[in-house]
């Protein structure tokens, strides 16, 4: 080895030892100076870079907090909304519930009102049908009577024409009620 790098420091170890550094006095510069120069490049650099850091690491910070926020408020929002659509959801449904329950009842007074229409129609077209039947009869026996005078001329024009005795006569009358026997009455 080296006698440079293996030297022995008498009175300080004892035998055998030895340091691997030889710390002489260019050495002990060099590490100060190397230790003032970085302690010189960490002041400056902290110096020049220490504010717009802290800056941009505040900066951070508050754009993370202000992103925090904004989407708490906007989950916050969106629940809200949520929950109005709920609630307006629920109304459509009440408001359709009740418009199928007014048409169920418009429904059945519809029907009712038809029914009850249909009923006083059927007993208008009754009361016709009993009016013209009632008509119709009056008519016949009108008929009936007409022919019974026509009938009734008829055999007292025989019995001007002929003159006949009681006996004839007799028998005229109860061939007529004979023919006037197959005729009956309505009524």
């Amino acid at each position: 080895m080296s006698s440079c790098y293996l030297t022995v420091v008498h009175g300080l170890l004892p035998e055998g030892y030895s340091f691997i550094l030889n710390l002489d006095k260019d050495l002990l510069i060099e590490i100060g100076f190397q230790l003032f120069n970085t302690v010189f490049l960490c002041l400056f650099l902290g110096y020049i870079l220490y504010k717009p850091v802290t800056k941009f690491l505040k900066a951070r910070r508050e754009r993370i907090a202000g992103d925090l926020k904004s989407s708490r408020e906007a989950k916050e929002q969106a629940e809200a909304l949520l929950k109005k659509y709920e609630a307006k959801l629920n109304e459509i449904a009440d408001e359709k519930a009740a418009i199928l329950e007014k048409a169920q009842q418009e429904a059945a007074a519809n029907r009712s009102l038809i029914i009850e229409e249909a009923n006083k129609e059927a007993s208008d077209i009754k009361a016709r049908a009993k009016l013209q039947i009632e008509r119709d009869r009056e008519e016949a026996q009108d008929e009936i009577r007409l022919q019974i005078i026509q009938v009734s001329t008829l055999i007292a024009s025989r019995f001007v024409k002929e003159s006949l005795n009681e006996s004839t006569q007799n028998m005229i009358v109860e061939d007529v009620i004979k023919d006037l026997g197959d005729v009956k009455w309505q009524s």
